[in-house]
């Protein structure tokens, strides 16, 4: 048989191509995309309704604070995620007070406690009174028990200041009768002043910063009181401690003129 006549085949390489290599490759990257992108996807059962998601937090905080650069207001009734990005934010920075508080300070009181809760002021003035209400019974004078306490305690806190303390007496329209006459009020005003002013002077205060004064029914705290309690508010005294030195309204001493010794010789 000749040479040239044979018709079979020529064996195929078994080895297979290299692209299919690079193929393989892509498809496994392909693959991984994939599942990183389902492991990030945002689960919607942890994410509140109208709330941003965690995708895409970053550039909605960043537009945000764009936003609130150029003075936008965010509407509280949009939907919004950077709406309510800003308005989140602006709860966040408010200083809300907690609930239960009531009110309380929680500064350390360093005045007298008085017989109230809270040390009151019963007038509005520069220096706030001391020692609660000192409240005197109708047509009365006299100190009574209750007003001992917080006598005391205006007594601590002056003794030894040099601060002028004005102590102003007052009188209530139930004090007297209809036909009381106006220096009779002011009498009784005048009375109870000096009543507290000599008492605190027995607990120890300097007489001379000391300054009584009667204010009659001219300085009420109740206009037209007509209950118990608001007239007995009239009925007080009031204790004031200003700033004024008492010696700033002294006349300061004369200076003791020099003494010339004459029955020394005297030189020529």
């Amino acid at each position: 048989m000749a040479k040239g006549s044979c018709k079979c085949k020529h064996v195929e390489c078994e080895e297979c191509p290299e692209w299919i290599f690079t193929f393989a490759d892509l498809v496994m990257l392909m693959m991984g995309f994939f599942v990183i992108l389902w492991v990030l996807k945002p689960n919607p059962n942890k994410t509140p309704p109208g709330a941003p998601s965690s995708q895409g937090d970053d550039l909605i905080k960043a537009e945000a604070s764009i936003r609130e650069a150029f003075g936008y207001t965010p509407d509280p009734s949009s939907k919004d995620p950077v709406d309510i990005e800003m308005l989140l934010k602006k709860i966040q920075t408010m200083k809300l007070n907690g609930p239960g508080e009531k009110g309380k300070t929680k500064m350390e009181r360093k005045g007298a406690e008085g017989i109230e809760e809270e040390v009151t002021a019963i007038r509005r003035s520069k220096q706030a009174t001391v020692g609660g209400k000192l409240l005197f019974d109708v047509g009365s004078a006299e100190l009574s028990p209750d007003l001992l306490k917080p006598l005391d305690e205006i007594a601590e806190q002056i003794r030894g200041h040099r601060n002028i303390v004005l102590i102003k007496g007052h009188a209530g329209l139930d004090d007297f009768s209809e036909g009381a006459t106006p220096q009779e009020t002011m009498n009784l005003s005048l009375k109870r002043a000096e009543n507290v002013a000599d008492y605190l002077v027995s607990k120890g205060v300097s007489a001379d910063i000391l300054r009584v004064q009667g204010c009659s029914t001219f300085e009420p705290v109740v206009q037209r009181a007509y209950t118990p309690e608001g007239r007995a508010s009239n009925r007080r005294v009031e204790v004031e401690a200003t700033a004024t030195l008492v010696e700033s309204l002294q006349d300061a001493p004369a200076s003791q003129p020099t003494l010339i010794d004459t029955t020394a010789p005297q030189d020529n």
